[in-house]
C-alpha cells in the first residue's frame, strides 16, 4: 500500500473544518439556560425533552385567571410541541439497605439508559429541558435530569434548561399540545458509566468530613437549620461539617408567575451579601438529590466553577444506613 503525502495546507484546512464543525455544533445552545423566544426560533435544531413529576397535566388546558382584565396563567397544562415527555419520578430507583426498601436513589447507566430511550431520547442533537417553570421546584427536577444527562456522558455543551419553562411559554402567547406522547419508537441515546468527578459516594463523603473539606447543604435553609421536615427524612440534622447553600437564594419569580434562575453576576452579587463563599471544589447534598443538583447547575454550568460533585444519596441514604448526623 502506498502513503499518499498531502501538502501542509490541505492538513491545516482540515483541521479549521473539523474545528469549524465542532463549534458550529457547540454554538447551537448560546449556554446552560435559554429563554423562551429562543427555543421557538430555534425548536427544530435541538430536541426538547419536557420534564414534569406530574406527567397526567401534559394532557391537561393550560389554567388562566383574569386579573385586572389582563388573562394571567395559573397553571400549566399541555407540553410545548414535539417536545419528548420524561417523567422525573422515574429518574431514581428503589433499592434495599440492610433489607429495607429505600427510594429515590441514583439509577445505574443502565436503568437511566432505559429512561431516556423509551423517551425517545437521539443521540448527537442538543437538548433543551422544558420544566413546567410554575414553581422553583420543576427547575430543580430539569437540573436533576440536566445532571445525571452529563453525569452519564451527554455533553455539557449540549443541555440546557428553559428558563421559565413551559409557563414561560405560555405567558410569552406561544402554543402548547395537548395530545396524549405515545412514542412508537424507542431511542438509541447510550449511557456511559457514571463520571467520577460529578459524582460523590457515602465514603468520599465520610472522608470529606474527616478532611474538613467543604461540604453544602442545599436545601432549604428552614430545613438546614431544623425548623422544617419533610415527609421522606423524620428526623431534624444534617451532614456533620456541612454549611448551607440555601435554595431560597437561587431562583426568582417573574412578573407572569413564571420561575428562573438568575444571571452569574446575580448569584455573585446575592451569595456574597449573604456572606456564602463558592468553593472551587466541594460535595454538595440534600435530601434525594433534587435540591442538590440545583445548587450543582447554579455552580457548575452557569457560574462554571466546576469541580462540585453530588452526593445523590442525601440525607434520605445516609439515614437508612444508620450513620450519624449533627442533632440540632
Amino acid at each position: 500500500m502506498v502513503l499518499k503525502r498531502f501538502p501542509a495546507w490541505f492538513l491545516l484546512a482540515g483541521l479549521f473544518a473539523l474545528a469549524a464543525c465542532a463549534s458550529a455544533r457547540a454554538s447551537v445552545l448560546p449556554g446552560p439556560v435559554v429563554d423562551v423566544q429562543w427555543l421557538h426560533a430555534n425548536a427544530s435544531r435541538v430536541q426538547i425533552v419536557d420534564i414534569r413529576d406530574d406527567v397526567g397535566s401534559l394532557t391537561n388546558d393550560p389554567k388562566w385567571r383574569s386579573v385586572d382584565g389582563r388573562k394571567v396563567l395559573e397553571q400549566v397544562g399541555g407540553y410545548i410541541p414535539d417536545a419528548l415527555s420524561v417523567n422525573f419520578w422515574a429518574l431514581r430507583e428503589k433499592r434495599k439497605i440492610d433489607g429495607k426498601d429505600v427510594d429515590f436513589l441514583l439509577p445505574t447507566a443502565e436503568e437511566f439508559q432505559e429512561v431516556m430511550r423509551a423517551s425517545v431520547l437521539q443521540p448527537g442533537k442538543p437538548i433543551v429541558l422544558a420544566p413546567t417553570g410554575d414553581d422553583a421546584t420543576s427547575l430543580q427536577e430539569a437540573a436533576f435530569l440536566a445532571w445525571e444527562l452529563q453525569l452519564f456522558g451527554e455533553p455539557a455543551a449540549d443541555v440546557a434548561i428553559l428558563d421559565g419553562g413551559t409557563h414561560a411559554w405560555l405567558a410569552a402567547g406561544y402554543a402548547v399540545d395537548t395530545d396524549a406522547i405515545a412514542p412508537m419508537e424507542s431511542g438509541k441515546w447510550s449511557a456511559s458509566a457514571p463520571r467520577a468527578d460529578m459524582l460523590a459516594h457515602v465514603a468520599q463523603v465520610q472522608a470529606a468530613q474527616r478532611r474538613h473539606e467543604t461540604i453544602l447543604d442545599a436545601r432549604p435553609l428552614a430545613q438546614f437549620a431544623g425548623l422544617q421536615r419533610t415527609p421522606v427524612i423524620p428526623e431534624d440534622g444534617r451532614l456533620r461539617g456541612s454549611r448551607p447553600l440555601p435554595a431560597e437564594l437561587l431562583y426568582r419569580a417573574d412578573d407572569d408567575g413564571s420561575w428562573h434562575f438568575l444571571g452569574p453576576a446575580q448569584y455573585r452579587a446575592v451569595l456574597a451579601a449573604d456572606g456564602i463563599r463558592l468553593p472551587a471544589r466541594g460535595i454538595v447534598y440534600c435530601n434525594t438529590g433534587q435540591y442538590a443538583a440545583g445548587a450543582w447547575f447554579v455552580v457548575d454550568r452557569i457560574l462554571g466553577r466546576h469541580g462540585l460533585r453530588e452526593y445523590p444519596g442525601g440525607m434520605n441514604e445516609w439515614l437508612a444506613l444508620g450513620l450519624p448526623i449533627r442533632p440540632l
